[in-house]
Formats: structure tokens, sequence, C-alpha cells
């Protein structure tokens, strides 16, 4: 194993041994999208999942920090969808597809149709 292989060995397993575990876990969880998403070399993914912790512990360490669960952006992802597959007339098909009520696709709908209105205004005078 050449110095600068055995170097890297020891930083992963000091960081993973002396990390908190939101560290590690962020740090891996970087890696694994790195080398899903990406395509990113294990090796690759690794050090830079090592980077981001360090970089959100320098910048959010000392502070309670609540991560979440996204389920609000989740389902706005959804409703953002389900008006992209609107087509004036679909109403039926997309309660099937998505599995909620006809009523909620109508207000999904309407909701979305309303959003993009108010921002399209909020563009004019802006």
């Amino acid at each position: 194993m050449n110095e600068t292989a055995f170097q890297d060995s020891r930083q992963k397993s000091e960081f993973k041994s002396k990390g908190p575990e939101l560290l590690v876990d962020l740090a891996e969880q970087c890696a694994l999208a790195l080398v899903e998403r990406a395509g990113v070399s294990q090796d690759k993914a690794e050090q830079l999942g090592r980077e981001i912790a360090d970089r959100m512990a320098a910048h959010w360490g000392g502070q309670n920090i609540y991560f979440p669960m996204g389920l609000s952006y989740k389902l706005s992802l959804r409703d953002r969808q389900i008006y992209d597959d609107f087509n004036g007339v679909n109403h039926s098909e997309l309660a099937r597809k998505y599995s909620v009520s006809l009523q909620w696709i109508y207000k999904i709908v309407k909701t979305v149709r309303q959003e993009e209105i108010a921002q399209r205004q909020g563009d004019m005078f802006g």
C-alpha cells in the first residue's frame, strides 16, 4: 500500500471513529448519492462526502438542527407533477394514477393554478 493510500485509509477510519454519528452518516449518504446519481467513483465519492460533512460542521456546528422528513416538499413535487399531467379533462385518470380522491385532484389543480397566476402577476410588477 503506498503512502497516500495508507493516509487516506487512516483518515477514513479516524473520521468514522471520531466523527459524531450525524456527520458520519451525512458523509456516507452524500457518497452513496454521488456514486448512484452522478457516477462518481467510490473513493472520490467518499472523499467528497467527508468534505461535505466537514463543511456542514463548520457552517452549522454547535447549533441544534432539525431535519424535517420532507413530506410537504415531496407532496409539493407530487402536486406539481399532477398539475403537469393535467390536460383539462383527465381528473378521474389522475385520481386513479396518484391514488387520491377526485376532489383532491380538483383541489390540487386549483391550488397550483392559483400559485402560477400569483407568481406571473408578481413578476409583472417586479
